[in-house]
């Protein structure tokens, strides 16, 4: 029946039926029959305009080499595969069933190495300094209690010069979610601007194109030589 149910459907269902707490709970880490079937649909269906207007952001090169913090089902990570020829694109998430997921979705390109992916805790990524030339995040800065030091983390893989592009729902718009507040924390355009200006980026600024089932908000910086403090 779930497989059946138009993705708007379930959508509305699963918000309306799961408990708040249980919702959130999957949303930051799915698990289960309800975070491969249900989250992944959520995800993918909820996601799809902000995924795009982040990868058209990144404006990825053939030879780049990418990496999403919190693939969840990996859609993203699969569309940005193919615009890579020579480079490769790598994701880290801490759900197996996201892992799972994600795996399925992208067997083609991890058989041909265009794709790696890992499981994960995104506090301590397992890369050198100066790996990526570009690196993505997608609605999961919410479930960070010290944000500044993810970010750092980030700006750590980051080659000089690369891009980092965070994709977000801004604190009004969850505000309209059934989601709990113990395990989201929401945060305004400017918020997520200061938060990569401290943690060491440069040129941060936010930027937004009109999407379902809300406006998409990207947050956009840049790496310089050293810290930028």
């Amino acid at each position: 029946m779930i497989r059946d149910m138009p993705d708007i459907l379930l959508i509305k269902l699963a918000m309306k039926l799961l408990p708040k707490k249980t919702l959130s709970r999957q949303a930051r880490k799915p698990s289960g029959p309800i975070g491969r079937y249900i989250m992944t649909r959520m995800f993918n269906s909820g996601n799809a305009d902000l995924n795009a207007f982040v990868q058209e952001l990144l404006d990825i090169k053939t030879n780049d080499r990418v990496l999403e913090i919190g693939f969840g089902p990996g859609k993203l990570i699969a569309q940005m595969a193919e615009q890579i020829g020579s480079g490769r694109v790598e994701g880290i998430d801490f759900s197996a069933a996201m892992l799972e997921q994600a795996s399925k979705a992208n067997r083609s390109h991890i058989e041909t190495g265009k794709v790696k992916l890992y499981q994960g805790e995104c506090l301590v990524l397992p890369f050198a300094d100066n790996s990526f030339d570009k690196l993505c995040a997608i609605n999961i800065l919410y479930f960070w209690k010290q944000p500044e030091r993810y970010f750092r983390e980030m700006w750590r893989v980051l080659k000089p010069q690369g891009k980092i592009v965070i994709g977000f729902r801004d604190a009004q718009q969850m505000s309209r979610l059934n989601f709990n507040e113990e395990i989201f924390t929401t945060y305004s355009q400017q918020g997520v601007v200061t938060l990569l200006k401290d943690a060491g980026f440069a040129n941060a600024y936010s930027t937004d194109k009109d999407g379902k089932p809300f406006i998409s908000y990207c947050v956009i910086a840049t790496k310089l030589e050293t810290a930028d403090k």
